[in-house]
């Protein structure tokens, strides 16, 4: 989303090309013996760790990734963290992600909790990570988290600033922690991803949500703006005026920064009036039942409810200078 720190997203500019990806069994012995290398690396756990190994599952993940796609890897460098392995190029990148991954882990695990530890792939192409997210799309994205893994878009990511990268790599480990079944809202999924990838930012919230404040100024925040009878944003692509509804598919795809932004004041509205425990409780509940029970249960509010209170609240938010 394309946010002043390009924060989730951000509009990739390299050209379509076939991904770099050697035919199978047809790479030079040098180039085996280099994947081979970095598979060892892979497997060596730290002598330091007492067992259990909290990098187990990550670094046998890590392995079967390279072993799909070899000829991705060639020279790759491996960078071990607290809960995350790091593969990929170049080898500084890759301990800087290390190392953004130990802190974002922290943050996930005090609002979360603990969580399996997570694989990060840095491919050296746009082509390449979207052929290891696929399905899952990375246009416009500089990382993307599919099965337990985050694929860094480099190009994408490379344009991020440091503040960018921190709240990119949390956002997709909250992904890794919170995955489970299909039962959770969009704006829930993605809103609570930005929540707690921006805790630490230490950012305002008219910059997080810039696109959303110039599209609630523009339409004047109006109450038929808020009944869905304005004619939308000023730029006319939102489809719907801001803040009409929490949002959906629909709206991250037509409106992703705006949506995005509604999504996360959706959340920080939820731990601001009933504390960060009953967000997450609100989360943990719609994993087991669906929004509408969990919201009953967890905060005695109902769809409606909850959409008239969080309008009101990033208003107000979005007002202030």
């Amino acid at each position: 989303m394309p946010v002043p720190v390009g924060v989730p997203s951000v509009r990739a500019a390299a050209g379509r090309r076939r991904p770099e990806v050697p035919p199978r069994g047809v790479l030079p012995r040098r180039r085996i013996a280099a994947v081979a290398a970095a598979l060892a690396a892979l497997l060596a756990g730290s002598a330091a760790a007492a067992p259990p190994d909290p990098l187990l599952a990550p670094r046998l993940d890590a392995r079967a990734a390279v072993r799909e796609r070899p000829g991705m890897w060639i020279g790759a460098s491996v960078a071990r963290g607290e809960r995350a392995v790091v593969v990929g190029s170049p080898r500084r990148l890759v301990a800087e992600i290390a190392a953004l991954a130990d802190r974002a882990g922290r943050t996930v695990t005090r609002v979360w909790g603990g969580y399996g530890g997570a694989v990060v792939l840095v491919p050296r192409t746009e082509e390449q990570a979207a052929v290891l997210a696929a399905p899952a799309k990375v246009d416009d994205l500089a990382a993307v988290a599919t099965g337990g893994r985050v694929i860094v878009q480099p190009a994408a990511f490379a344009r991020l600033s440091a503040t960018g990268r921190m709240v990119v790599v949390t956002h997709e480990l909250t992904h890794v922690a919170t995955a489970g079944p299909p039962t959770v809202p969009m704006w829930l999924k993605e809103g609570f991803a930005d929540y707690v990838g921006y805790l630490d930012s230490g950012l305002p919230v008219r910059t997080i949500a810039a696109e959303l404040a110039a599209d609630v100024a523009a339409d004047g925040a109006t109450d038929e703006a808020a009944d869905g009878t304005a004619d939308g944003a000023a730029d006319g692509t939102a489809g719907r005026a801001a803040l009409n509804a929490l949002p959906g598919p629909a709206d991250f795809a037509a409106r992703p920064a705006q949506a995005y932004e509604e999504a996360w004041l959706a959340c920080r509205y939820i731990a601001a009036r009933f504390g960060e425990r009953r967000l997450v409780a609100l989360y943990r509940a719609t994993l087991r039942e669906g929004i509408g029970p969990a919201l009953r249960e967890v905060l005695g509010l109902t769809a409606d409810g909850l959409t008239r209170e969080w309008r009101s609240y990033a208003r107000e938010r979005l007002a202030r200078p």
